[in-house]
């Protein structure tokens, strides 16, 4: 009965948390998107990603950092609580969730590899210097210039793009898309699919496609810092973007240059690319910078929770007694 409860209430406060904190921080969703439309785009990128997460973290942060210790230390393992009916509902809201989130992981892993394997069918490794991820030349692709995987990514390229682009323009268009590899962007996407709501709630689906076109303009500048020539970024986007793009299964995790349904962040992208060339921005490395604020984050909310886990256990024991009753 003792983890019988235990599951029940970790669903229980999983369901609870994630709704509460997605109606309560939807304000900062929308403020979310109004900033980043006049921020730097890396920022821009980085702050809407915060915002749409935000309900996901703290709802495991709860469940799994205050309900769960607070169960095992307090309650009896000979506890003999009953499980009540509205426990139960929120419990089955919970599992259905829980359960939604790991069927669409599924989905995904199948979609990508389903791509891969149809992508690397036909197509042959590529070497090029000063290019360290593996390359692979799809010779019956059409339009296509992709990187899948995290941890051990790979680019795809297709016929029609090698032949389009330049030596020049290829390269500023591989180093676009190392810096999605750099900023793990694919996982990004996985963690913001996993976590979409119900579609009545128009603004978390927006804030994913705001997300995707910031993103697109943060690896351009990221391509920019890494040697890429604007110019021949701005013709590739150019060039590629005239091109008839494949359909890709909406399901499969892979960071495209010009993905497949992104008219509207192109033009965004070439403007940006245009102010750059004109002298009217100027573009600098922050990465470092943003790495270390992360850490300095992590770092003092680790210390944080260390310092009041004591004091909070007991209060939120009996909050979850509130639940079992």
């Amino acid at each position: 009965m003792f983890y019988a409860l235990a599951i029940t209430l970790c669903l229980a406060v999983l369901f609870l948390a994630l709704a509460g904190s997605s109606l309560l921080f939807l304000p900062a969703m929308l403020f979310a998107q109004r900033t980043v439309r006049t921020s730097a785009s890396d920022n821009g990128a980085n702050l809407l990603l915060a915002a749409r997460l935000l309900p996901a973290v703290l709802a495991a942060v709860i469940t799994l950092g205050l309900a769960l210790p607070a169960f095992l230390e307090f309650e009896p393992h000979s506890t003999h609580e009953g499980i009540s009916l509205r426990l139960d509902v929120l419990a089955l809201a919970g599992a259905i969730l829980l359960t939604g989130m790991i069927v669409r992981s599924w989905r995904m892993l199948l979609a990508t590899l389903k791509a891969q394997r149809f992508w690397r069918k036909n197509s042959e490794r590529v070497y090029l210097e000063g290019i360290n991820l593996p390359i692979y030349f799809v010779k019956n692709g059409s339009s296509l210039l992709a990187v899948t995987g995290i941890f051990r990514a790979r680019i795809f390229l297709s016929r029609d793009i090698s032949e389009t682009l330049s030596p020049e323009e290829l390269r500023a268009a591989l180093e676009h898309e190392i810096a999605h590899v750099s900023s793990f962007d694919n996982l990004k996407q996985i963690l913001l699919k996993i976590t979409r709501p119900p579609r009545w709630l128009k603004a978390f689906h927006e804030a994913d496609a705001e997300w995707s076109g910031m993103a697109e303009i943060a690896a351009d500048q990221s391509a920019l810092v890494r040697g890429a020539s604007v110019l021949d970024l701005s013709s590739a986007l150019i060039k590629i973007g005239r091109l008839s793009r494949i359909s890709v299964a909406a399901n499969a995790v892979a960071s495209h240059l010009v993905p497949p349904t992104c008219n509207s962040s192109l033009e965004q992208r070439v403007m940006r690319l245009s102010e750059l060339l004109q002298g009217r921005e100027q573009t600098t490395a922050h990465s470092q910078t943003r790495s270390r604020k992360l850490m300095l984050t992590m770092f003092l909310g680790s210390a944080a929770y260390i310092a009041c886990i004591h004091a909070l256990l007991p209060v939120v024991h009996e909050a979850l007694e509130f639940l079992v009753r």
